[in-house]
């Protein structure tokens, strides 16, 4: 049986941009004694006053060596696996709405100056977890481990992150964004027959990013907006 698999582009490009961005940090606070997340973190008050692309900037900063290899790796064995089935776009889309939706949350509840990449991972495994859910039956035993592994994954970090210092609004944010735009643009596989080659099964996407499927992006940016609204409006 043929699956559709997408090949994996946007994984590596977003690893690139985030290990850059991190020699970026580093040599600026080596030289020039200039520490980059005072100009990118996520920080209620500076989005208040209008700043607010540190929702996006927060995504692709680091504290620390720990924290981006941490990040990195999850996001090389996530991404991976969830471009895939979902493809370059989409995947796009889920990693950059899931972590501006674990900003947004963030900036709702949780009034500390945050930073990385882990809200935009968190929305990866729920992706994921919404692909395997409504894939089920034809994934069968496997898709059902695979789900199973996905939830505990999701528990046990957002458990790790009830530790202090860590940003655990934005893991829930990202992982809420992840699940509800994986639900409405995420790949349905149904099986089809090629009638020249009948005796080959081969998996179609049942549900491509087309017609009122692209209404998820919209309703998205315009929630992620509308929260963003309050944020700011508590914020002042």
């Amino acid at each position: 049986m043929r699956l559709p698999l997408q090949p994996v582009r946007v994984t590596y490009i977003l690893l690139v941009l985030i290990g850059l961005t991190f020699a970026a940090q580093f040599a600026f606070a080596t030289f020039l004694d200039v520490d980059l997340a005072d100009y990118g973190a996520k920080n209620n008050l500076r989005i208040a006053h209008g700043e607010i692309w540190r929702l996006f900037t927060a995504i692709f900063l680091h504290g620390n060596v720990l924290h981006i290899l941490f990040n990195a790796y999850a996001l090389y064995y996530l991404g991976r696996e969830v471009e895939t089935f979902y493809g370059p776009l989409r995947f796009s889309l889920v990693f950059l709405v899931a972590g501006l939706s674990g900003s947004v949350v963030s900036m709702l509840l949780n009034p500390h100056a945050s930073i990385g990449a882990s809200g935009a991972v968190f929305g990866l495994i729920g992706a994921e977890g919404v692909f395997l859910y409504r894939n089920r039956r034809l994934l069968g035993e496997r898709g059902r481990r695979g789900l199973q592994n996905v939830i505990f994954i999701t528990v046990l970090n957002l458990a790790i992150g009830l530790q202090g210092g860590i940003d655990n609004w934005a893991h829930l944010g990202g992982l809420l964004g992840g699940l509800a735009l994986g639900w409405f643009i995420g790949p349905v596989w149904a099986l089809r027959f090629d009638p020249a080659t009948p005796q080959e099964a081969a998996l179609a996407d049942q549900q491509p990013l087309a017609g009122e499927r692209w209404l998820a992006v919209p309703i998205a940016a315009g929630a992620l907006a509308a929260l963003t609204g309050i944020a700011i409006a508590l914020q002042r």
